[in-house]
């Protein structure tokens, strides 16, 4: 794979020559081929949630239905998505709101704080 890639191009890492589309990788991605030494270059994963690879759509679905109320098994039957995969997710998603918080709410005074439907 090479970092040197434009919307419709690829340079050859060894050769510096413009690749040409050379069809699609079994995973959806473009492929290229170099005219001159015949290497072939698949374009970058694009990865959104750090490590994983699911794609965006099927990870807001699954954290929806997990926001609704399924379970992460019926999350799993409905997505088609592995257990293991979504548990990730949703550890990444709390994750990144944990962040979010931590970055938006700070030097805030507050008198009543209701967590859980409890007063303190």
């Amino acid at each position: 794979m090479s970092d040197t890639q434009t919307a419709t191009a690829m340079i050859c890492k060894t050769c510096k020559m413009d690749c040409q589309r050379f069809g699609k990788h079994r995973n959806g991605l473009r492929r290229f081929r170099c005219p001159g030494c015949r290497k072939t270059y698949t374009e970058a994963h694009k990865r959104v949630l750090d490590t994983m690879y699911i794609a965006p759509e099927k990870a807001v679905l699954a954290l929806r239905l997990l926001l609704e109320g399924n379970s992460i098994r019926s999350t799993e039957r409905i997505t088609g998505t592995d257990r293991n995969t979504i548990m990730s997710l949703l550890l990444k998603a709390g994750e990144r709101c944990q962040k979010l918080m931590d970055e938006k709410i700070v030097s805030l005074g507050v008198k009543d704080v209701e967590a859980d439907e409890l007063w303190g």
